[in-house]
């Protein structure tokens, strides 16, 4: 097993190196460059994801790397995935609301992860086994068992089928919750479940290094993720559901209705 401390450490310095990066070229309105489907990008996301793989091959060179903008390589038992910048399209208009994420995956399974908000001063770690983090404070994912009183969070990948299940998922829940929000940084919104800031992500065809920092801050402050199946929830599952262990089960019933 590979030593949380001292890969926490690395993951903590190239994340500040992306933050340094990504706030000396925040605020001024980004081009965007289409990618696919709805899905565009902007420069600072090539650049940022070029930073991140070039630390981490210094850093753990006999590390595999899955990045969202360069390598995508889940063939070593210990992978780096890394999201440059989670929220572009917020991020590309001077909007705060986004993040820069890392997860270390051993055996396809999350066992670190850091997520880090540097303009609202927001960082989640999480260890498997040691718990979730913000700011070096423990978090714990809210207790709340009645899902009347429940804020929502639906978010969706970028294909036309993700806007379909968007849409159908949001008439199925709607009336089931107080409120449904979406804030456009899925590993911000899945550090915030695991905080009690939110009660209920939801979330399909994303890609691993969306969900992968998230599901670990989830699982280690004592919420639970699961797939559409109910089971927990696999590296290549494109549906995802993470909340208290009181409403993941009352979710799945609603949205396979």
């Amino acid at each position: 097993m590979v030593s949380s401390e001292k890969y926490l450490k690395i993951a903590n310095k190239v994340v500040d190196a992306a933050a340094d990066y990504l706030i000396k070229k925040f605020g001024s309105i980004k081009k965007m460059s289409h990618k696919e489907g709805s899905h565009y990008g902007i420069r600072e996301d090539i650049d940022c994801n070029r930073l991140y793989e070039k630390l981490l091959t210094r850093y753990t060179p006999e590390f595999s790397l899955y990045t969202e903008e360069g390598k995508k390589s889940l063939e070593n038992e210990y992978v780096w995935v890394v999201d440059p910048i989670d929220g572009t399209s917020n991020y590309s208009v001077g909007n705060p609301f986004f993040a820069t994420q890392i997860c270390l995956l051993a055996r396809e399974e999350p066992v670190l992860s850091v997520v880090y908000a540097p303009l609202l001063k927001q960082r989640f770690v999480a260890t498997k086994g040691g718990g979730s983090f913000l700011n070096n404070n423990q978090v714990f994912v809210g207790m709340l068992e009645d899902m009347k009183r429940a804020v929502l969070v639906v978010g969706k990948g970028t294909n036309p089928q993700d806007t379909d299940w968007y849409i159908d998922t949001i008439a199925k829940v709607l009336k089931s919750v107080r409120t449904v929000r979406n804030f456009g940084s899925c590993g911000l919104e899945m550090s915030y479940v695991a905080s009690g800031k939110l009660d209920i992500y939801l979330n399909h065809g994303s890609h691993i290094y969306d969900y992968a920092p998230g599901v670990l801050m989830v699982s280690e402050s004592g919420g639970q993720v699961i797939n559409g199946d109910g089971k927990a929830w696999p590296i290549a599952d494109k549906l995802l559901i993470a909340s208290n262990k009181n409403l993941v089960s009352k979710v799945l019933e609603i949205i396979n209705e």
